[in-house]
């Protein structure tokens, strides 16, 4: 089976006030209500800035006005193209930080979370991971350490809950690495792993890897099947056109 292509767009949250009145209007009924439930107005901020951005890139795929996608949700919320168009995405945000991840060829999860010192981490692992997960936790040389590693397992088992378009409560004894008593995490750029679920409630098989971002933050892509993916990295820069490619609507910066 040939390596799926993937797409993982970065973009920055932090866009100016015109900006954001820009993106809004590109939003649907029910994002921008959604958009008005934020309770702060950095969130509000953000999440149009991440959903416009999210249309933004599509209809650059699509060749269609932002404004006119038809986006849906599936059962567990996982948002899909309304007319059956084989364009596959996720979209994850935290913080200043958006990842879109896009692919013509499979289902696609991605999530970005930054650290969160003074999370009782190892205490949340031994109750909800599997052993060998909690392990990998409680043997780390210290707190900051342990965070990290938690969020190393957290990020991969979302993004694949996202790629299955599952509950996460499914996902939380998930296995996602080949075997985290003898794992050494040294880098976020590393060779994707084949997780299976042992318990059958994800079904499938699915290439999950850790992808680069800011310091602070870890962030996780899953895709549907054995095969490692060809990553494109790609930055969206707010207030500028997106060039599109000839095949796959945009300029690469980089891929792995």
């Amino acid at each position: 089976m040939d390596e799926p292509r993937v797409d993982v767009w970065t973009v920055p949250l932090d866009g100016s006030p015109a900006t954001v009145v820009a993106l809004s209007r590109m939003l649907s009924g029910r994002e921008a209500e959604r958009a008005g439930r934020c309770r702060f107005e950095a969130d509000r901020r953000r999440f149009v800035v991440a959903h416009g951005a999210l249309r933004r890139i599509l209809a650059g795929y699509l060749d269609v006005p932002p404004e006119e996608l038809g986006l849906e949700r599936g059962r567990h919320g996982k948002p899909r193209l309304a007319d059956g168009a084989d364009l596959r995405f996720n979209l994850s945000h935290c913080g200043e930080l958006a990842l879109v991840a896009v692919s013509r060829h499979a289902e696609v999860g991605v999530d970005v979370d930054r650290l969160r010192p003074g999370v009782p981490v190892e205490a949340f692992a031994e109750r909800f991971f599997p052993a060998s997960d909690a392990r990998f936790v409680a043997a780390a040389a210290g707190p900051t350490e342990r965070g990290e590693r938690f969020l190393r397992l957290w990020t991969r088992k979302e993004a694949v809950v996202k790629a299955a378009g599952a509950r996460l409560t499914q996902g939380l004894g998930l296995p996602v690495f080949p075997d985290t008593d003898t794992i050494t995490v040294t880098d976020t750029d590393t060779v994707a792993d084949v997780v299976r679920d042992p318990s059958g409630q994800i079904r499938g098989v699915w290439s999950v890897c850790d992808l680069p971002v800011p310091d602070g933050c870890l962030a996780a892509l899953a895709v549907a099947g054995a095969a490692a993916p060809r990553i494109s990295v790609r930055h969206g820069h707010l207030g500028s056109a997106w060039v599109r490619s000839p095949e796959y609507g945009v300029n690469s910066v980089r891929e792995r």
